[in-house]
């Protein structure tokens, strides 16, 4: 039991702190105009929650839920990326499948030079 809540609890900080940075990366913008829309964006949904708030008071037990809802729908935000294709081993070039002679490596270890095995054609 205390497996499950030790990872309800990452799991929502992780949601926590993604909620927490968004706001952040919604000021980065390059003009003026773009900045006044997105700081009137916010100011007029907190007015317009005030405005709620003062009509229908018990709809303030609605944040805490609201805030597990959207900790928990960050939270699971694919955060890691897909697993790779699998690299191609030394006998595969160019989509092709290749018989390998020898594979030599440069001095310094950067370069690698396959030579495949050569067959030979009858030109007649």
């Amino acid at each position: 039991m205390t497996g499950r809540l030790a990872a309800t609890g990452q799991r929502l900080a992780r949601g926590t702190g993604l909620l927490l940075e968004s706001p952040s990366r919604w000021f980065e913008v390059s003009t003026m105009g773009a900045l006044v829309v997105r700081l009137a964006v916010p100011v007029g949904g907190l007015a317009f929650a005030g405005r709620v708030l003062e009509r229908a008071p018990h709809l303030i037990y609605a944040v805490p839920v609201g805030w597990l809802w959207a900790a928990w729908a960050m939270s699971d935000s694919p955060a890691t990326p897909p697993p790779l294709p699998e690299t191609p081993s030394g006998d595969v070039y160019a989509g092709e499948v290749l018989r390998v002679d020898r594979v030599e490596r440069g001095p310094e270890g950067v370069t690698c030079t396959v030579h495949v095995v050569r067959e030979e054609v009858d030109g007649s």
